[in-house]
């Protein structure tokens, strides 16, 4: 027999197994995601290397690395929480 919890917040968590495989791709598409944004802000940084310092376009290219490695950031955090929901290997 299950016991309910009059508090839903105090029932454990329930993951069915169909889920798991919706988990694992997105956890492996947001892994390879953050990882080309990652790239692609490091690619910035070389171009933005090329420019003088004063240069407009070099600070826009500096915004944009800025803006590209939080995002990354962020999506990194997001894999480790959907890596949670894994089986461990």
């Amino acid at each position: 027999m299950e016991v309910v919890h009059e508090n839903p917040d105090l029932r454990p968590p329930k993951v069915v197994a169909t889920t798991l495989p919706f988990f694992a791709r997105a956890a492996t598409v947001v892994g390879e995601t953050w990882r080309e944004l990652d790239q692609m802000a490091a690619d910035l940084d070389q171009r933005a290397d090329q420019l003088t310092a004063d240069s407009a376009e070099r600070v826009v290219i500096e915004l944009m690395a800025g803006g590209i490695r939080e995002l990354a950031r962020r999506l990194e955090q997001t894999e480790v929480t959907l890596a949670a929901y894994l089986p461990a290997p």
